[in-house]
């Protein structure tokens, strides 16, 4: 009895070994800069072979997510499979009501680097998906956009979607998801606000301060990605909100040395 639980014991630790070597390690964070994050990173997503930190934060902050996903909501989590999971909704925020049974499958982005463009069986995706029965905020698309403008009516987006699917994609995997109690529900507070301010109750100085504020949360993945979604808010502000940010004493001096920037080159023309 003692062989086989030694034995057990063994496989268990060489299987942990081998999923986390499969996890790439995080980079050095890059040389200090007048205009980029230097703050900690998202604690809990790390990309799969052939993918990017920096390009997958940029594609999922909460206000893209909060933009762009066809189904948004809160559910426990079923049946899981290599590539795939079952939610059922129990509070239903976009394009779905409570009681929904809604499939979710790794999205296309993440296949990058793997041979042939699909998963191999053996592929470990279950490190980037929830535990079976638990509670988790998801939000997942099929027709994919992206753009940090803030669109008064959602249902004119005028820009062609970046990508059309037949399957509920998670985008980057567990940048599309994350446990509804994570951060102390930090993170699900945040995301439902922003998503109030950019899509049921549009209001681009909710979004800002919601954005600028931020940058005090404990959360890391709250501070990154506000970090982020402010940057797109100054890449798209009017001349009038350009100066509204920039006489804001309470927003961090790199968006403000981004904007002067920018003013600078602008006038140099």
């Amino acid at each position: 009895m003692k062989k086989l639980m030694t034995a057990a014991i063994f496989a268990l630790l060489a299987l942990g070994v081998y999923l986390h070597a499969q996890l790439p390690q995080r980079r050095e964070p890059l040389p200090l800069s007048p205009y980029r994050y230097e703050g900690s990173l998202d604690d809990i997503y790390w990309p799969v072979e052939g993918g990017g930190y920096a390009w997958a934060t940029q594609y999922t902050t909460l206000g893209q997510l909060a933009r762009y996903s066809d189904i948004i909501g809160v559910g426990h989590v079923s049946q899981r499979t290599n590539d795939n999971f079952i939610v059922t909704v129990d509070h239903a925020l976009v394009g779905c009501t409570n009681g929904a049974a809604i499939l979710m499958y790794a999205g296309w982005e993440n296949l990058d680097g793997v041979t042939g463009g699909e998963l191999p069986d053996d592929w470990p995706l279950f490190p980037y998906f929830p535990t079976n029965l638990s509670r988790i905020v998801f939000a997942v698309c099929t027709n994919y956009h992206y753009d940090g403008r803030m669109f008064w009516n959602h249902a004119e987006i005028p820009e062609e979607p970046y990508s059309i699917l037949d399957f509920n994609a998670l985008r980057h995997l567990n940048r599309s998801w994350w446990y509804a109690d994570r951060d102390d529900g930090m993170l699900f507070t945040q995301f439902t606000n922003v998503l109030q301010a950019v899509r049921f109750d549009r209001n681009w100085t909710n979004y800002f301060y919601l954005c600028r504020d931020a940058a005090n949360s404990t959360s890391n993945r709250v501070r990154e990605d506000s970090f982020s979604d402010l940057r797109s808010i100054c890449v798209y502000a009017t001349d009038e909100q350009e100066q509204f940010i920039l006489d804001d004493p309470l927003v961090d001096q790199k968006h403000k040395n981004w904007l002067i920037s920018r003013r600078t080159r602008r006038q140099g023309n």
